[in-house]
């Protein structure tokens, strides 16, 4: 028997033909307006993918229905199906792996004026947890910024390894969200966002609203002072928050940078966040396993058939090529976990530690041996970054062996020193794969 949910959200999902954001969200408000979409996320579409233009979320919160189960899913639906000319028949029901009732339609792509109804996905609240992603765990708890972290939609961004994604978190009032996107449609006219989501803040929304906005910017005169290049302090001071971003996670697989200020609340977006990553969102947590939706495939226009010969082999050469990290800590004295002794060097979460061994030395001291992973950087670069902002001083650095692209880095404790008495980093190809 089917979980009822009381909280119901409906997704309508379209393809505009416009390709800046600004234009695209403009063509949607009668729309917007028509549906009574509580909040919208859309995005640019990649350039050698099977559509183009820019993909477009709006999220509906249907009335109370006055069904149950499978029934509320059509009940809801039924408007929707009418408005795009899909039949009952194009309605796929059925329930999540959580019991909640669900619907999908997927019907006959029309366009008109430049708008193409792709699919309608309803489910229940509880069912989207995973399309939500919280702060990076690595970002300091200083209470002077906590107020403006918040939960972040997981956007689809396409970037190089030599880009820099910036997150840009702001607030605005306005009283629905129409009049939010007119408000918005300055920073929306950017030409390096890629990605939006609006949205009410809190359960009622109060008429507060959060934007969110990924940038793709180039890497220009990267540095270990300046790992995401010279663009990001001038970029944060467009925004009005201060220069000068922190490092975090440099001992992770990636570098983290973030600036951040408590800021009054105005009817125009006041930005109040900026992360900055190399290649990836700056929330984003790394792979997870999480299944491809219908849906997913359906916006992206490919079939759900996963990697072909090709497509796996192409994988299996990324893996390869990808520089990979490895620590190695020397300790003199006893150690009651070694896992411990790795997250208090490199300040990383257990579940993004590859694997730990350990050995005893013929000196008696302990060698413990962990893989962290692969960076989207080079040796050299995310070498720079984590010698540059690591906490304990100075480092000796090899030259790069041109060969694998190998580069280490030492540490080592004053003489007669206990505890953790060497520290080595070593950044290459293949490290830790067989």
């Amino acid at each position: 028997m089917s979980i009822i949910e009381p909280t119901l959200v409906t997704t309508v999902s379209l393809n505009v033909v416009d390709t800046r954001l600004d234009d695209a969200v403009r063509r949607c408000r009668p729309l917007v307006a028509a549906l009574g979409a509580v909040s919208l996320t859309a995005s640019r579409t990649e350039v050698d993918g099977p559509r183009s233009g820019v993909n477009l979320d709006l999220t509906l919160t249907p009335s109370a229905p006055s069904t149950s189960g499978g029934e509320t899913v059509r009940q809801v639906a039924e408007p929707l199906l009418k408005r795009f000319q899909w039949g009952r028949g194009d309605l796929d029901v059925g329930e999540s792996a959580a019991g909640y009732p669900m619907g999908f339609v997927a019907g006959r792509e029309r366009t008109s004026d430049g708008l193409t109804p792709i699919c309608v996905s309803v489910g229940a609240a509880a069912d989207t947890a995973e399309e939500w992603w919280d702060p990076p765990e690595s970002l300091p708890a200083d209470e002077s910024v906590l107020s403006v972290r918040r939960r972040v939609r997981r956007l689809p961004v396409a970037a190089s390894d030599d880009d820099v994604v910036a997150r840009v978190h702001a607030r605005l009032a306005a009283p629905d969200l129409d009049t939010a996107l007119v408000r918005c449609f300055p920073l929306l006219g950017r030409p390096d966002v890629w990605s939006v989501d609006l949205q009410p803040l809190g359960a009622d929304g109060g008429g507060v609203w959060g934007l969110a906005l990924l940038l793709v910017l180039p890497v220009v005169g990267a540095s270990p002072q300046a790992p995401f290049g010279t663009d990001v302090d001038p970029l944060a001071a467009e925004f009005g928050l201060p220069a000068g971003h922190l490092l975090r996670s440099p001992l992770g697989s990636w570098l983290v940078g973030a600036a951040e200020a408590s800021r009054p609340l105005t009817g125009a977006p006041t930005v109040d966040a900026l992360y900055v990553r190399t290649g990836i969102d700056p929330f984003d947590p790394g792979p997870v396993d999480r299944p491809v939706e219908t849906r997913e495939m359906v916006l992206r226009g490919v079939d759900e058939d996963g990697l072909d010969g090709a497509a796996l082999l192409s994988a299996i050469e990324e893996a390869l090529d990808a520089v990979r990290v490895v620590l190695v800590v020397d300790v003199v004295g006893p150690v009651a976990d070694t896992t411990a002794v790795v997250q208090d060097v490199v300040g990383i979460d257990d579940e993004d530690i590859e694997s730990i061994s350990s050995e005893i030395l013929a000196d008696g001291r302990l060698r413990i041996v962990a893989h962290l992973g692969a960076v989207v950087m080079t040796a050299e670069e995310f070498m720079r970054g984590a010698v540059a902002s690591a906490e304990i001083q100075p480092w000796e650095q090899s030259i790069p062996e041109s060969a694998d692209g190998l580069v280490t880095a030492e540490w080592h404790a004053p003489a007669g020193t206990s505890g953790i008495v060497r520290v080595e980093l070593r950044a290459g190809h293949r490290l830790g794969l067989s």
